[in-house]
């Protein structure tokens, strides 16, 4: 990624996903590069954590926020400086440049991937996960609301580990789009998919949100990867989706992913 490259635009509406799919290996000098980005207080926590592979991911992660959040205002990438909610959600608190004005970000990361979602001015949420893991189909009962755990349970067995990955991604970009994490009880809400390639939001209690305004998209980047996307906004709707793939400080490219299911908000 070239510190000379124009600005990228990012008009009110649009979501921009930036994919990295990365190893557990980079070079040393990609990794110094990333961690010259760090603070000194960042820098220090990955120094704690025990195992490398928790280190590196924690390393690319912060070294991906940092570069594409340059990618769209003239801020260097280890200038950014955020701060987090009581929730735990970090957002940014400075440089306030005016091409940062509305900006948010959202992260997800499973092993192999790391996503980042961008907006203006919306309420953003996404999840990834690798479904290549085996589905804790057992969790169903305690974290899936009544219909969603019934729905999936009426699936023939080699269908059951694709539907809950699909319901678990959606309920985490959900709760993270809300910015209140496992706050928000995971079985007071649900997903209806019997449509195959449609998106039904149901609120068990109405009055704490509105299930009308909030729009979600999956897409499936490889078949490895399941991908959600949660948002919504007070003026208008979301419009389209953006996806590049990255590897930070090396390169990026546009790529073309096709949503598999959408629903919501139009």
């Amino acid at each position: 990624m070239h510190r000379a490259a124009p600005l990228l635009s990012l008009p009110a509406g649009d979501i921009h996903l930036w994919f990295c799919f990365h190893g557990e290996v980079s070079s040393a000098e990609s990794l110094a590069g990333y961690r010259a980005l760090l603070t000194p207080e960042d820098q220090a926590k990955q120094d704690r954590f025990h195992f490398a592979r928790d280190s590196h991911s924690y390393l690319l992660t912060r070294a991906l926020v940092r570069s594409v959040l340059s990618r769209y205002a003239p801020v260097a990438a280890e200038a950014w400086r955020f701060a987090v909610s009581p929730y735990g959600r970090p957002r940014i608190e400075a440089p306030l440049v005016e091409e940062a004005h509305g900006l948010d970000f959202n992260l997800s990361h499973t092993h192999g991937l790391i996503v980042m979602a961008l907006a203006r001015d919306i309420d953003l949420g996404v999840d990834a996960e690798n479904v290549g893991r085996k589905a804790a189909l057992d969790v169903a009962d305690h974290f899936f609301s009544p219909s969603e755990s019934a729905a999936l349970k009426a699936l023939p067995p080699s269908l059951q580990a694709e539907r809950f990955f699909a319901l678990w991604t959606l309920k985490e970009s959900y709760i993270k789009a809300r910015g209140m994490g496992l706050h928000i009880p995971l079985d007071s809400f649900g997903f209806a998919l019997d449509n195959s390639e449609g998106i039904e939001f149901v609120l068990a209690d109405p009055s704490d949100d509105s299930a009308a305004r909030w729009q979600f998209w999956q897409l499936q980047p490889t078949p490895q990867y399941l991908v959600a996307v949660c948002a919504a906004s007070d003026s208008l709707p979301p419009t389209r989706i953006i996806c590049r793939e990255t590897m930070p400080l090396q390169w990026e490219k546009p790529i073309a992913i096709p949503t598999t299911r959408t629903g919501g908000r139009n």
